[in-house]
């Protein structure tokens, strides 16, 4: 029994990874104390870095309005880089997600006056920075 018991846990740790977890149109992470967006709306939400800004201010979801867009620290709580296979670099309890570029809320002030900000590339799991008015899709993030 015992033996069935540790065997659920470490399948359920490797699907859902350690700390984080599906929570209807959220993810949990414990560990960072943070609740991530999960919702449809992060597959067609499609702004530039301003409009990202404001949706997640905005943001009105799972009966919380305190949502912003995450910084470039931590996306990385969520990139699992032992899925290079899957092509697809974000914790498996992620379910709304597109191989693309999300918005981050960092900006880089070097040689361009805050006209760039940061983003993460979930193909890859790569930050890099773009000119803010391309648009990208949009993750929002709230502290617990």
């Amino acid at each position: 029994m015992i033996k069935k018991f540790i065997t659920l846990v470490l399948i359920s740790s490797a699907l859902f990874g350690v700390g984080m977890r599906k929570s209807g149109d959220t993810v949990v992470d414990r560990q960072h104390r943070l609740i991530w967006q999960d919702h449809k709306h992060n597959t067609k939400i499609l702004v530039n870095h301003e409009q990202a800004l404001d949706y997640c201010a905005n943001l009105d979801q799972s009966g919380a309005t305190n949502w912003r867009l995450p910084k470039v620290e931590e996306y990385k709580y969520i990139i699992d880089k032992s899925r290079v296979d899957e092509q697809l670099m974000i914790n498996r309890a992620f379910f709304h997600v597109l191989q693309d570029d999300y918005w981050a809320e960092d900006r880089t002030w070097l040689r361009n006056f805050g006209k760039y900000a940061y983003y993460i590339f979930l193909k890859s799991g790569a930050i890099y920075y773009q000119n803010r008015s391309y648009k990208k899709y949009v993750r929002c993030v709230r502290d617990m």
